[in-house]
């Protein structure tokens, strides 16, 4: 009875951490527009059985539209930042010296937790992370 318990004790551990690990891989290398439409056009391929014509059609369009993809999400970064350097320069106006100063650290102090969210500090840019640890044979 005492190794049952200990067992189920040593599984709950290695879930538990696990589940913990999970959290806190580092996202995967972004690929180019090239590399997705190659690995989607791969997949369709695979799965719907495309003739060689029908892959290099397919790819091209894929292509086209990854490339139109790229842009509008850059164009929505620099509208984005935009908006923030606005509301920003509205902040400062409305709010005194210390409560601006008080907002700014705040607001570093949030993105400081996301970014750790992201990607743990021990994490090297774009290394994989560490394997679970081995369970302990006895």
């Amino acid at each position: 009875m005492k190794k049952l318990m200990m067992i189920l004790v040593a599984v709950a551990i290695a879930t538990a951490t696990t589940v913990a690990q999970e959290g806190k891989q580092p996202p995967p290398p972004k690929k180019s527009p090239e590399e997705r439409a190659a690995s989607i056009t791969e997949r369709m391929t695979k799965t719907l059985a495309l003739s060689v014509e029908q892959q290099q059609k397919v790819k091209e369009m894929i292509l086209k539209r990854e490339k139109e993809r790229e842009e509008l999400m850059a164009k929505a970064k620099d509208s984005r930042e935009q908006m923030e350097k606005q509301m920003e320069a509205d902040f400062q106006k409305i709010l005194s010296p210390e409560q601006f100063e008080k907002y700014k650290k705040k607001k570093e102090e949030m993105k400081k937790k996301r970014e750790e969210k992201r990607m743990p500090p021990d994490a090297e840019e774009g290394a994989a992370p560490p394997p679970p640890p081995a369970p302990e044979k006895k």
